[in-house]
């Protein structure tokens, strides 16, 4: 079954990437892992849900960046 997406969700995502972008960077590439997680905790308590993981917010993150290059 592959996660929805909805547009709100995409634009969470989206504003939580930018908002963390320094703390982004500065973190070790293992670490990374907490970083998504964290952002995938909000997007799971604003959203009332407990399917978004740190994993699919990456995922889905990576996909909209590839589809901005693509497109470009």
């Amino acid at each position: 079954m592959s996660l929805e997406w909805n547009e709100e969700q995409t634009r969470f995502l989206i504003d939580e990437r930018k908002t963390g972008n320094e703390v982004y960077h500065k973190t070790p590439k293992r670490s990374k892992t907490d970083f998504w997680k964290e952002i995938s905790n909000k997007l799971n308590e604003n959203n009332n849900t407990n399917y978004f993981t740190g994993e699919t917010c990456n995922k889905k993150f990576l996909s909209l960046t590839r589809a901005y290059y693509v497109s470009k």
